[in-house]
Formats: structure tokens, C-alpha cells, sequence
């Protein structure tokens, strides 16, 4: 089985609510976190590679709509994003293996949102395969949208589209003994 390596290039979770950088970074200007984030790619790749792991994919950041690694200007993302891309280029040439780039975004109900993403992306020549999304129907509406904002990017962008997190709500009962995020039936998604 192929296995998608998702780089969050924080010590916490990556979200749409942070994009914090790795302590190791804190106080680096663009320069030297974009080559620190190069260097942290290659070896942490490398090292899985070595260890016998199938890499299909490796996903540089998650949830990316508002920041990465701490920065939050758009042209430091973008130097970010083809730093961390020419990093698994580089290894995937040494290794002679085929592996995937991909990006990840959410709030897929803002249609438009996305479109400047992917626009951003290819306007500012970062290197990817996949465009992934976020999609929790109880927050991100209904599968009609879903499938309109992937035929959009499928067809005026050329990449191949996955849904890289997702989850849904088919009961309201408590199954883990640690209360619910759910306010009730009404976050509960049909079928």
C-alpha cells in the first residue's frame, strides 16, 4: 500500500485556526525557514524512504487557505511551497521512484476561494500533482458543491483533485465516553 506522507511543518496541529511554525523556526526570516523547511523535507523523506515506507504522496501542509509554517504572506507561502516541492522532486529523482505532490485547502464552499488558490498556485509556479480539500459535510454543505469546485479545478487547472480530511456525523449516541462534538440532529449528515 502507498502511503501519502502529510507535513504539517508545525509542532501542533496545522488548521485553518493555526499555521504555527516549528519552535526550531521561531524568529527566522523567509530566507532561512524556506531553507529550513528544504532541509527538514529531504532528510525526513529520506529517512522514510529508507525505513522501507511506499511513498505514494507527500502532502507540503495542511489546510493551507490562511498560512504555512507561521508565515501568512502569500508570497512567503508560495516560496515555502516550491522550496518543500523541489524537495521531494530532488528525492523522488535520487530515489527513482515516482512521488506525488500535493496541496491541501479547505473551506471548499467558497468556490471562488479556491479558484484564486489554485490560480495563485499555477501563477506562481509551485510544482504539484493533487489538489486536496477538506470536506466535513456539516460544515462545508452539500456534495453538489463538492463535485462542482473538482470539475472546476479538474478542468481549468489540469490536477487531479482528492479529499484529503473529511468525517460526518451518523449518530447523535455517545460511543467513546468523551462527550461529542455535535450539537445534535441537526449536524447529522443523511444515508
Amino acid at each position: 500500500m502507498k502511503v501519502n506522507i502529510d507535513f504539517h511543518y508545525s509542532d501542533f496541529w496545522a488548521d485553518p485556526k493555526r499555521q504555527t511554525a516549528p519552535k526550531a523556526w521561531q524568529g527566522m526570516g523567509i530566507e532561512e525557514k524556506t531553507q529550513a523547511l528544504y532541509d527538514f523535507t529531504t532528510e525526513s523523506l529520506e529517512e522514510i524512504l529508507k525505513a522501507g515506507v511506499n511513498v505514494g504522496m507527500v502532502q507540503i501542509g495542511n489546510e493551507i487557505n490562511y498560512g504555512l509554517a507561521g508565515e501568512t504572506k502569500i508570497l512567503n507561502i508560495m516560496k515555502l511551497l516550491r522550496s518543500a516541492s523541489s524537495a521531494v522532486r530532488e528525492v523522488s529523482k535520487k530515489v527513482k521512484k515516482d512521488i506525488k505532490i500535493a496541496v491541501h485547502y479547505t473551506q471548499i464552499t467558497d468556490a471562488k476561494g479556491i479558484d484564486r488558490a489554485a490560480a495563485t498556485l499555477e501563477n506562481m509556479k509551485v510544482d504539484y500533482d493533487v489538489f486536496g480539500l477538506s470536506y466535513y459535510p456539516f460544515w462545508d454543505g452539500d456534495f453538489e458543491n463538492v463535485q462542482n469546485v473538482v470539475k472546476m479545478i479538474k478542468e481549468d487547472f489540469g490536477k487531479d483533485v482528492m479529499i484529503a480530511e473529511t468525517s460526518y456525523c451518523y449518530t447523535s449516541q455517545d460511543g467513546d465516553g468523551s462527550g461529542n462534538s455535535v450539537s445534535g440532529t441537526d449536524d447529522i449528515v443523511d444515508g
